[in-house]
């Protein structure tokens, strides 16, 4: 299990009320649980859909690689990985 940086941005960050916080775990999966936990409900809406698939518009980069080229949610986390939560942004 290591301990793992976590990134947030935009509507992820406002809830969570920081930018920047640390958790540990084996996977992806189990670091985003934890924030869940830590922040509550309206931080989970923003990660999962109502079936608990991950929101199809939020981007998610560990060591700056997109999870889904890796293992998405069982991408396995090292001690000192960087891991990004940022939803995507649209405008026209």
């Amino acid at each position: 299990m290591g301990k793992v940086t976590i990134n947030l941005y935009g509507a992820i960050a406002r809830i969570a009320k920081e930018k920047t916080t640390t958790v540990e775990a084996k996977t992806l999966k189990e670091a985003i649980n934890a924030l869940a936990e830590k922040y509550g409900e309206s931080f989970k809406e923003k990660i999962y859909d109502n079936k608990g698939k991950l929101l199809r518009f939020l981007n998610i980069y560990v060591n700056g690689k997109d999870i889904r080229f890796l293992k998405n949610l069982e991408t396995e986390l090292s001690d000192r990985d960087a891991v990004s939560l940022m939803p995507a942004v649209g405008g026209g």
